[in-house]
This record gives C-alpha cells, sequence and structure tokens, in this order.
C-alpha cells in the first residue's frame, strides 16, 4: 500500500490542493467566517465538481463546520483515486 501511494506522488499533491482550495472556499462563505471576503466565488467556481455538495450543505446548516471537512475528505479519496487512474492511463 506504501508503495502505491510512493508510485502516486503527483496525482495526490493534485488532488490535496485542488480539493483543499475547495474547502477553505467553502469555508469562507458566510460573514461571520474567519477568512470571509468576496475570493470564496472565485474558489468555489474554480473548484466545482469537488465542493458542490459542501457548498449546499453550507448554505443548509452554516453554523457546522465539521461536517464540510468529513465531506470533503471523501471528496478527496475520490479525486485522488480518479486523477491517479487518469494519469496511469496516460503512461
Amino acid at each position: 500500500m506504501i508503495k502505491y501511494f510512493k508510485e502516486q506522488r503527483v496525482p495526490f499533491f493534485i488532488a490535496l490542493a485542488y480539493v483543499g482550495i475547495g474547502t477553505l472556499s467553502v469555508c469562507s462563505i458566510l460573514t461571520g467566517d474567519p477568512f470571509y471576503n468576496e475570493w470564496f466565488v472565485v474558489g468555489t467556481v474554480f473548484t466545482f465538481p469537488v465542493s458542490i455538495i459542501s457548498f449546499a450543505y453550507r448554505y443548509a446548516e452554516g453554523d457546522l463546520l465539521y461536517p464540510v471537512f468529513i465531506i470533503q475528505a471523501i471528496m478527496f479519496v475520490l479525486t485522488f483515486f480518479i486523477l491517479s487512474h487518469l494519469l496511469k492511463a496516460e503512461k
């Protein structure tokens, strides 16, 4: 298993950056959030495929953040496996 992750280093960091930007954007939506600003729109649109579920949850239940982190962790795993499959197919 460790060997698999060592071989898939590039998809891991791409997925980590992409989902990380989406998570930060979703956690900055409401006015009471510490990172609130107008930039969240750009981040959310850029990461729309991985942040749509968290975005919908955040507007429905804005108080709690830990479900957003759980949703984004699941999206990270899915994105990592999709990217590793796509990048492996190119070789």
